[in-house]
Formats: structure tokens, C-alpha cells, sequence
């Protein structure tokens, strides 16, 4: 009678701990370079971070390290692999020797519409996607939700550029990745920084210009020290995906797991509707600080269409070359940019 008893009671306590563990608040850490008012923490992580609040009964707290404090991008992604950070972003721009064939997202003439460029770079980094197989999945990532930033131009200082010409013996800054065979490709050499270090290389003249989207352009406040930008050009794009350690997905519970999927989807939705909508107010308060915008001629245009349209297929052959599905990933992105640009018209 004793054992049963002890026995009962044992099971009850099983229970109560199951039940507890179930009621227990889940704590993930999220770090990025971005300044809490940036575009990236307040219309995506902070949407993120909101749903998945004990406040808003999503079960999860956060220990939140914005605007650098915890490293570089790279810095980042390496803390992240070694379970010190949960979450973080892992931009193929910085992580070119790492994420190489995700730079697909990065190359010319590919993407204008956020929404667009972000679902179709989605699929292909989720589970069963080409380059969550190829890339993520080996490194122990999984994207959450990722940001693409399109439409980058060409801003100068001092110069006004109409032709691929212009851009001769000029040093402009990039993210990196596919953008730096981009602009070496238009003549102008490659300098790849991390954004936040732009404002004092183009005042100390280190560079000559930077490839920004607009909409990037005032959280540093370069309109401050640029002159000039091109407009229509489209040389690449940036992509952001924010990716959680395997591990940390791995011992959450299931229920947790489809919230931080969903919160993960809602952020993407909220960050690339702000890019589309704030993209055309920054454009006019950029111009409005001084910055002159031009768009090249027609014998320019088609100067830089010779120089930008062979681009995409070089990057692929290379990819191919060093035993890299380039072209593979390539078609699909291509096929996910028509398929979800179909379906938003």
C-alpha cells in the first residue's frame, strides 16, 4: 500500500513538473549591428520580440544586444555557431566564405520589391530549400526571416556619375560578397566595411562613394557627406537573415517552435512593407538634405546594362566552377522572383 502510494505521488509530481516546465518562460538571446531605431530593429526584430513576449502569452523572453555590443557581423554569426547567442543575422555579404552561394540574393537587376525578394529568398533558405541544405543546415542555422534590402545605387562625394567610365579609379564602399564583383566589373575598386563605418571613411575621403540602398542611407547619416547618387541603376541588393542556433531549436518544445516560425513570418511581413513604404520618403529627405539624384542618360544606361547584364551568369559559372550548385540556385531564385511577382499582380 506504501508503494503505491509513493508511486502516486511520484507520477503526480512528474505531472506537475511536466505541466510546470510547459508554463515555464523560454530565454533567447538576439544580438545584431543595428541600432534599435533602425529600420531592421523596430519594423523586424522588435515585431519579433513582441509576439513571442510572456506579456503577449508567447512564452519567450529575450536578452536583447542591439547595435554591435556583442561584435561585428561576423563576430556574430561565430558566437552564435558556438551557442554563446541564440540569435542573430548572418548576411551572406559579410559571410562570403561561409554562405557564398546565398549571395544570389546580392546580384544586379534581380530585385525592386522587398516583399518579392524576401519570399522568394525564403524558401530556398527554409528546410528542404537549396540553400538551407547547402549552406544553413551544415552550419547549424535555420532562418527565421530574412530582409532584403533592394535597388542599391552608386553615391559619390563629388562626382557625378552618368557612365561606367565615371566610376574609374574611384574607391566605393560595398557590403561585400557578390557586390564587390559588381562594382569591380563597372570599373570602380570594391572597399567592403561595415556600414557603420562609412560616415568617417567618406569624410576622411578613405572612399569616394559607397553602393547603399535609399533607404539605408539616413540611419547613418550620409546624407551628410555625399553630394551625388544614381538613380535606376539597381546593382544588387543586400540580404538580412536573422537564423537561430540549431541547438537552441532543437530543445524548444514544439508549441514554442510554431510561435517563433510565425513571429519569424510577421516580422518578414512587417520589415519588408516598411522598406517598400519608407524607401520613397527617404529618397525625398535625402534630397531635400542636398544630394543630388541622376539618373543616367539613354548611351549611359545602356553602357552599364553591357557591364551589369553578364553578371548574374558569370557568378553562377564561378559558383559552378569551384563544385558550388551556382546555377542551380540561380534558376530557382529567378523562378521564386517571377512566381511571387505573378502572384502580387
Amino acid at each position: 500500500m506504501i508503494t503505491a502510494v509513493a508511486l502516486a505521488l511520484t507520477l503526480l509530481g512528474l505531472s506537475a513538473c511536466s505541466a510546470e516546465t510547459e508554463d515555464d518562460v523560454e530565454n533567447l538571446s538576439l544580438a545584431d549591428s543595428y541600432a534599435p531605431t533602425h529600420i531592421f530593429a523596430e519594423s523586424g526584430v522588435k515585431v519579433f520580440m513582441d509576439e513571442l513576449s510572456q506579456k503577449s502569452g508567447g512564452g519567450v523572453s529575450f536578452d536583447y544586444y542591439p547595435a554591435g555590443q556583442m561584435g561585428t557581423p561576423r563576430d556574430l554569426v561565430s558566437l552564435n555557431r558556438s551557442d554563446v547567442l541564440d540569435i542573430a543575422p548572418a548576411s551572406p555579404a559579410y559571410l562570403a566564405d561561409q554562405l557564398p552561394l546565398s549571395s544570389v540574393s546580392d546580384l544586379p537587376g534581380l530585385v525592386e520589391d522587398s516583399c518579392t525578394g524576401a519570399q522568394a529568398l525564403f524558401d530556398i533558405m527554409s528546410p528542404g530549400g537549396i540553400l538551407y541544405e547547402q549552406e544553413y543546415e551544415p552550419r547549424g542555422l535555420r532562418p527565421l526571416w530574412v530582409s532584403v534590402l533592394p535597388s542599391y545605387e552608386i553615391l559619390t562625394v563629388d562626382r557625378t556619375i552618368n557612365s561606367p567610365e565615371d566610376l574609374h579609379g574611384l574607391n566605393i564602399r560595398t557590403s561585400g560578397g557578390a557586390l564587390d564583383a559588381t562594382l569591380d566589373a563597372l570599373g570602380a575598386a570594391a572597399v567592403s566595411m561595415p556600414a557603420s563605418d562609412a560616415y568617417e571613411a567618406l569624410s576622411r575621403k578613405t572612399v569616394d562613394g559607397v553602393a547603399f540602398p535609399s533607404i539605408s542611407v539616413l540611419p547613418y547619416k550620409l546624407q551628410e557627406v555625399l553630394g551625388h547618387s544614381t538613380t535606376g541603376l539597381n546593382i544588387g541588393a543586400f540580404a538580412i537573415p536573422y537564423v537561430i542556433n540549431e541547438d537552441t531549436w532543437d530543445r524548444l518544445s514544439p508549441q514554442i517552435q510554431k510561435r517563433i516560425e510565425r513571429a519569424g513570418k510577421d516580422a518578414q511581413t512587417s520589415l519588408c512593407a516598411a522598406v517598400n513604404t519608407d524607401t520613397p520618403a527617404a529618397i525625398d529627405t535625402i534630397r531635400g538634405s542636398g544630394v543630388e539624384f541622376n539618373t543616367p542618360d539613354a548611351e549611359g544606361m545602356d553602357a552599364f546594362d553591357e557591364k551589369l547584364a553578364p553578371a548574374r551568369k558569370r557568378w553562377a559559372e564561378n559558383m559552378d566552377s569551384i563544385g558550388k550548385p551556382g546555377t542551380e540556385v540561380l534558376r530557382t531564385y529567378e523562378d521564386n522572383l517571377a512566381r511571387y511577382e505573378g502572384a502580387s499582380k
